[in-house]
């Protein structure tokens, strides 16, 4: 990490973020209070799979990759998923369970990081927290149909290969 700061922002530059849809300027001002200030080099390891987290990270401003541990032939090794970019929110389930990180998070490029502990939830208004948590419901749901998509896709795929594959002579 480069540096970590408080921070001085405007409620502007949260509103993007589909997590903190439907807060006022001045909701917006409290949490803000308790966000911290992070910056990554490119290349920067912001969230390792497997260890413990509780926080919840909201790019501000430059990309992450987000990868996941894979096996292959070759050995193990990390895959990228999926690319994030400003606006964009990661550790949204650490934040609510507070277990072990299923994905490990690179700085794509120089990033702004503003970081949400756990530890931080009891200082908001729980009109906040319950905003957020609905938000991120919707969002989760979202990702859930994508992958439920994602999966049948798949599935079908794999079953017309099966279906139409040629009989082996004995």
């Amino acid at each position: 990490m480069l540096g970590s700061d408080k921070i001085e922002i405007h409620p502007a530059a949260l509103k993007s973020c589909g997590l903190f849809a439907g807060l006022s300027d001045s909701q917006l001002e409290e949490l803000i209070a308790c966000l911290r200030l992070e910056k990554w080099p490119r290349g920067g390891r912001i969230v390792t799979a497997g260890e413990w987290s509780d926080a919840l990270h909201v790019i501000y401003r430059g990309g992450v990759d987000i990868l996941r541990q894979v096996v292959t032939r070759e050995g193990e090794g990390e895959e990228k998923i999926a690319a994030l970019r400003e606006g964009n929110t990661f550790g949204e389930m650490a934040l609510v369970d507070r277990q072990p990180c299923t994905a490990s998070v690179v700085a794509n490029t120089d990033s702004v990081i503003f970081t949400l502990e756990h530890a931080d939830l009891p200082k908001l208004d729980p009109r906040i927290y319950a905003a957020m948590l609905v938000n991120l419901t919707r969002e989760a749901n979202r990702r859930l149909r994508s992958l439920d998509q994602h999966f049948a896709v798949s599935l079908f795929s794999n079953l017309e290969q099966t279906r139409f594959r040629p009989l082996s002579k004995v």
